[in-house]
């Protein structure tokens, strides 16, 4: 029989015997925008915040063998994850979401403790993760990428030797003295190649690049002899 299970920061619900008990309950994302009301006009105005508030996220689960064990050690290991850690299960298998545990982790026990229901909380990034956005994509020069979703910010792998220039929609991105490889990586805007920071090799205009809803292309030039692009498709 199919059992579902989440998996939270590497820690999967299965290894602590825990049962769902139902679909994950999870709150609406709300856009953060600002009203302001102007004497003498009807209605207020409104000016948009440019992002999305985090949500709530919540699993009801039971427990029903060896309980004081298995929960135990689930709540050490839930309190244990610092930070946003990814949150995913199996009745959403198509998408993934980076979230933060929320509130303590209390049961309801049944008579003598043989077992107990309880409610994890996870505050979430309100965006939803394809999965299909972590394969990378090998792009050649003049190729537009079409994305359905909303703009996302793509981890873009370069590899050449000497200096080159990539371009991808209104990002203009010079490198200097390419040598092997570089990551650029439009989300934390950083450039690296392993541990190596290359923050120094790159000049960039217009931004660090976004794959905008609809066609974005893509080209390159110079010393760069191959692209590759992660594009970390996600909705609301």
């Amino acid at each position: 029989m199919r059992r579902d299970y989440f998996i939270f920061g590497g820690v999967n619900s299965l290894d602590f015997g825990v049962i769902l008990q139902e679909a994950p309950v999870e709150s609406l994302p709300e856009p953060e925008n600002e009203y302001v009301s102007v004497p003498g006009r009807n209605g207020d105005l409104l000016r948009p915040g440019g992002r999305w508030k985090n949500i709530k996220v919540s699993y009801s689960g039971a427990i029903v063998t060896n309980f004081a064990g298995n929960f135990g050690a689930l709540r050490q290991r839930m309190l244990s994850q610092a930070g946003y850690q990814r949150l995913e299960d199996t009745l959403h298998p198509e998408w993934y979401r980076m979230a933060a545990l929320s509130g303590g982790v209390e049961p309801t026990l049944t008579p003598y403790n043989r077992a107990g229901t309880f409610a994890l909380t996870f505050s979430a990034k309100p965006q939803r993760y394809l999965k299909t956005g972590e394969t990378p994509i090998q792009v050649e020069t003049g190729q537009p990428l079409h994305n359905p979703w909303m703009p996302a910010l793509p981890l873009i792998r370069v590899t050449g030797n000497g200096d080159g220039q990539l371009v991808v929609g209104s990002s203009t991105i010079t490198i200097t003295g390419l040598e092997g490889g570089i990551t650029i990586d439009s989300d934390t805007q950083n450039a690296y190649d392993d541990a190596r920071n290359l923050n120094n090799s790159i000049s960039v205009v217009g931004g660090f690049p976004t794959l905008s809803t609809g066609k974005t292309a893509v080209s390159f030039s110079g010393g760069i002899t191959a692209v590759q692009i992660t594009p970390r498709w996600w909705t609301i």
